[in-house]
This record gives C-alpha cells, structure tokens and sequence, in this order.
C-alpha cells in the first residue's frame, strides 16, 4: 500500500475500491425511481396468477382477456415457443421435456404480471 499525501494520490487496497464502488453504486440507485415504482397506487393488492387489484379502479370486463392468461395471443405465442423448444436438443444433445419448455416459453412470452406467475406447469 502506497499513501503519497502530498501529491494528492491515494493508492489503497482493492478491498477499499470495491466497498467505495458498492458505495457509490447503492447512494445513485437508490436516488433513482423507477416508473413502475411511481405508477403504483398504496393499497394494490398483487396476487400470484391474477391481475393486480388497485383500490378505485373499476373491475373489468369478464369477456375481455387482454393481457391475462387467457390472452389468445400470449397462448399463441407460447405454443409457438413450445414447438420450437420440444424440437430443439438442449444440453448434451437430449430433447428437452414439454414441462421445461412450457417453463421458458411463459418466461418468454408474458407481459402481464398475470401471465408472468401463473402455475403453466403444475408444481409438485
């Protein structure tokens, strides 16, 4: 460790860089709001498998099925994904099983919360 105070240069040991650095990161990051953070309003309800109640907001319209599991274009695009996956050779050259894929493809594919953390694959 070489300390030149006169000269202003401060060479210190890479444990201090680091934890200055973490410093640094954790003072800018948390100054910053995100934009979802912002939308949200106190008492939204977030529940696994189903679009977020917010207080005030009227309830929608059962028939309409945008941006929830049932979304044809989500089952669409997940199928799509699904026959895509099933014919590709995952790792050491095996097919990967319909569960897997169904797996990665909601991954891929959702946009919603809802469609984000519903239970595609049963859980055991």
């Amino acid at each position: 460790v070489e300390r030149n105070i006169s000269s202003k240069i401060v060479h210190g040991s890479r444990r201090d860089l680091i934890a200055k650095g973490f410093a640094a990161f954790a003072a800018f990051s948390s100054c910053a709001v995100s934009p979802v953070a912002a939308e949200l309003k106190p008492g939204t309800v977030f529940l696994t498998g189903k679009a977020p109640k917010v207080p005030g907001d009227k309830p929608r319209d059962p028939s309409d099925t945008k941006g929830t599991k049932k979304d044809t274009g989500f089952l669409r695009s997940v199928s799509d994904c699904k026959s895509k996956c099933e014919r590709t050779p995952g790792p050491g050259g095996l097919a990967r099983s319909k569960e897997d894929c169904l797996s990665e493809c909601q991954d891929i594919c959702c946009t919603t919360y809802e469609q984000c953390t519903f239970a595609i694959v049963p859980r055991i």
